[in-house]
């Protein structure tokens, strides 16, 4: 049963090993100097719902259950074509949607949407990860 920081890790690593080096990724939180023109991934880990849960008898497994999503913006250099993010939001599918890599934390399927060109040479998209994670 994970802790938050225990999902966030778990998912943390879930996706770079999945990703294997295709383009460097930033985590909330950790500085992350961009390279012009060099495609990236922008990870932010959001708990956004806890509940109280009670699986089995009433007295010994009391849970909280936490929803959230693992939000990755994928940025790929403004006027490239689409084609190169969509790519890269389809591979984050195949690594991270409904998958249990430990008991109690599930992720459900990827949501990808357009955010855009940012204004500073950029085009990007926006994956959501949706977790489902349980813990005591």
């Amino acid at each position: 049963m994970p802790t938050l920081l225990e999902t966030a890790s778990i998912l943390d690593k879930m996706l770079k090993e999945g990703w294997q080096d295709q383009t460097p990724i930033a985590v909330d939180n950790i500085p992350y100097e961009d390279v012009q023109g060099t495609p990236y991934l922008s990870t932010q880990f959001i708990p956004y719902n806890t509940n109280n849960e009670v699986l089995g008898s009433h007295l010994t497994c009391k849970r909280k259950r936490t929803t959230g999503v693992l939000s990755i913006l994928i940025r790929t250099p403004f006027e490239s074509g689409i084609g190169l993010a969509y790519t890269y939001s389809e591979s984050i599918g195949e690594i991270m949607d409904n998958k249990n890599p430990v008991c109690d934390l599930f992720t459900l399927a990827s949501a990808t949407r357009r955010v855009g060109d940012s204004g500073d040479g950029w085009f990007n998209l926006m994956c959501d990860v949706p977790f489902v994670s349980d813990n005591t």
